[in-house]
């Protein structure tokens, strides 16, 4: 999908008229609809910025580039081993953003918390199978 299909799709989602969105980015509508209609092209970084951020997502989002999350983005963080390895080993296949990995941080099944990577990974995929279905 192009960029501009990609913001009328996403503004009209979010309920926005093409001047609401024009006025959360702090940007000219003119310059918003040549956008959307891909008259202009490569749009700089700060406005990518601005459109994303009054959309309330992030630029990658935006862009349909998903950022690769690795077990050390979570350093700080509590995470189980077995977790750690399924991030790191089928982290990019499985598209894996950082919501999951905290989301998988929280889960308990009899009080504990998955041991292995296939545990793991069942639990994403029923979970957003689920959430599909929903």
């Amino acid at each position: 999908m192009k960029l501009g299909q990609k913001i009328r799709q996403l503004r009209e989602e979010k309920g926005l008229s093409l001047n609401g969105l024009a006025e959360e980015a702090s940007i000219s509508k003119a310059y918003l609809s040549q956008l959307e209609n891909d008259v202009s092209k490569q749009p700089s970084a700060e406005i990518l910025l601005k459109i994303a951020s009054a959309l309330g997502i992030t630029i990658a989002d935006l862009l349909d580039q998903p950022v690769r999350v690795y077990a050390e983005d979570f350093e700080d963080e509590d995470i189980p081993n077995a977790l750690r390895e399924f991030i790191d080993e089928r982290g990019e296949a499985l598209d894996i953003q950082k919501e999951d990995v905290r989301m998988l941080m929280n889960i308990r099944y009899r009080g504990n918390q998955p041991k292995g990577i296939e545990e793991w990974e069942h639990i994403l995929q029923t979970i957003r199978y689920v959430m599909k279905k929903g």
